[in-house]
């Protein structure tokens, strides 16, 4: 079986979630490793917690940003996360209990879940993210200079001067 490896085809260009993929793909091809260089499942456990730990942060610090943010598909997002919690909670309960087979599927579930997940729902989360840090920089440097520095256009390309409030109001 290949092994998982980060690359930038499953990057969101939002740097501490592209660096807790990459974790997370890491400690899914250290599992890989330690079943094929062990044979079976025993002595897994160090394996299972990192990669679960990892699983565990970064689905809430996902979510975390999406709330923040007020991403309108944080629902649909965070219902697949939930998905993959209570999978990937049966694949490791299975390793635990001893199955020999857990190790793998488990494996290939992730696989297949981490490549479809990074390159949709973590890809638009990401452009919108992106999108929004943009717009809250753009806002505050638009705010940043005196009303007479600015240059005042209107529609038709004219220039104006613009109307100035009146204290008290």
């Amino acid at each position: 079986m290949r092994s998982l490896k980060w690359s930038t085809s499953h990057a969101v260009f939002v740097a501490e979630i592209d660096d807790e993929h990459e974790d997370i793909f890491q400690a899914v091809a250290q599992l890989q490793s330690a079943l094929s260089s062990r044979g079976g499942v025993s002595g897994l456990d160090t394996f299972t917690q990192r990669l679960t730990a990892c699983i565990a942060a970064h689905f809430a610090h996902e979510e975390r940003l999406m709330r923040a943010a007020r991403y309108g598909s944080l629902r649909w997002h965070k219902q697949q996360h939930d998905n993959a919690r209570m999978r990937v909670g049966k694949f490791v309960a299975r390793i635990g209990e001893g199955d020999s087979d857990a190790g793998s599927e488990l494996v290939v579930y992730l696989k297949s879940w981490l490549h479809a997940h990074t390159r949709l729902a973590d890809q638009m989360m990401g452009a919108f993210l992106r999108n929004q840090r943009r717009c809250v920089k753009l806002t505050f440097r638009t705010g940043t200079k005196p009303v007479d520095s600015c240059d005042w256009i209107d529609s038709k390309g004219d220039r104006f001067a613009p109307v100035r409030a009146r204290k008290g109001f």
